[in-house]
């Protein structure tokens, strides 16, 4: 009996991965902290702490030839739930992995080739955690697979996840970012909707997939493109760049946490080419700009009225001052003791 599993089933991706999953396997496996998934009709829900129940994660994974690990959607970079998920697979004799990870892996340069394929090599910006956890995963479960004769592991890395009814962890941040420009720069973005990435994990786990795969819609918004889309909301260009500063704005925006080390991402294009996953059957079914219209009918700017708009926007300019006059500060203080 062909059997997956899918650690981290709850979340937004979770349950929908768990869905398609069901129907492609004899038995599917979910596993997760929360019950959020437990409703899937079709799958067996375990409840366990991953990391800290080993005993229980063997006997949960028993028999299972296929799992996905999607526990990883946060900044905080443990890997013991990962490691934990990976030598339980070799004592159950698993044979495939699929690990989803992120397109920030590749970084956000402005030497980025556009778009940036496969083939080019990870290099996350060193200040972003997120990216530089991701980076680390996927090296964790490629030696996993390369320690064991028969073994696989696909590496999926989506574009910020999208969705009107669930936004992954990066999805919440860039979008929140999108009216933000820092300086002249304007950057293609891309947005992935949360359908179309679950239909991605699930073609990895049932193909049994080896190799890193970009998920990513066709192509990607312009700048003129994503103006469009924001219509007439106030657009706010920050002159000097203030890491620090941009992540707690993005942090407000959102209502909660997010990636910190965004800036870069913001500044330079770090869109990806989705050919080699077409090439293994996936199809997105929703475009860039029907992701963004989808899922940014959400965010909480939608919800303020005019006058909560303008206090923002002020409070922004207010920041951004505020900066500029600290460093004209700093700067005469500087010339004049020279």
């Amino acid at each position: 009996m062909r059997a997956v599993a899918v650690v981290g089933a709850g979340g937004t991706l979770g349950p929908l991965v768990v869905a398609g999953l069901v129907g492609e396997f004899e038995r599917v496996v979910a596993l997760d902290r929360s019950d959020v998934a437990e409703g899937v009709a079709g799958a067996e829900f375990v409840r366990l702490d991953v990391g800290t129940e080993p005993a229980r994660l063997r006997a949960a994974l028993g028999g299972v030839s296929v799992i996905v690990h999607l526990a990883y959607d946060s900044e905080d970079g443990d890997q013991g739930v990962l490691r934990a998920v990976l030598a339980a697979a070799a004592d159950v004799g698993a044979r495939h992995v699929t690990l989803v990870s992120s397109a920030m892996v590749y970084g956000a340069w402005a030497n980025n080739p556009l778009p940036i394929s496969e083939d080019a090599p990870v290099r996350p910006n060193p200040d972003t955690a997120f990216a530089v956890h991701k980076a680390d995963a996927e090296r964790t479960t490629l030696q996993w697979r390369d320690v064991g004769a028969g073994r696989r592991a696909a590496l999926l890395r989506p574009a910020p996840a999208v969705a009107g009814a669930g936004t992954s962890f990066v999805g919440r941040a860039m979008l929140a970012a999108a009216p933000i420009r820092t300086g002249t720069d304007d950057p293609p973005v891309q947005f992935v909707h949360l359908e179309d990435l679950a239909a991605a994990v699930v073609l990895a786990a049932r193909e049994e997939l080896d190799g890193a795969f970009n998920v990513a819609p066709d192509g990607w918004l312009s700048a003129p493109d994503l103006r469009d889309l924001l219509g007439a909301r106030p657009k706010i260009r920050i002159p000097v760049p203030l890491p620090g500063r941009f992540d707690r704005y993005v942090a407000a925006r959102v209502g909660g946490p997010v990636p910190t080390g965004l800036l870069p991402y913001n500044r330079y294009g770090w869109v990806v080419a989705n050919d080699r996953l077409r090439a293994a059957g996936w199809r997105p079914r929703y475009g860039n700009d029907q992701a963004f219209v989808d899922a940014d009918a959400g965010m909480p700017w939608d919800s303020m009225n005019a006058r909560q708009r303008q206090y923002l926007s002020l409070g922004i300019g207010a920041v951004v001052i505020a900066a500029v006059s600290g460093v004209i500060g700093w700067a005469l203080v500087r010339w004049r003791r020279g």
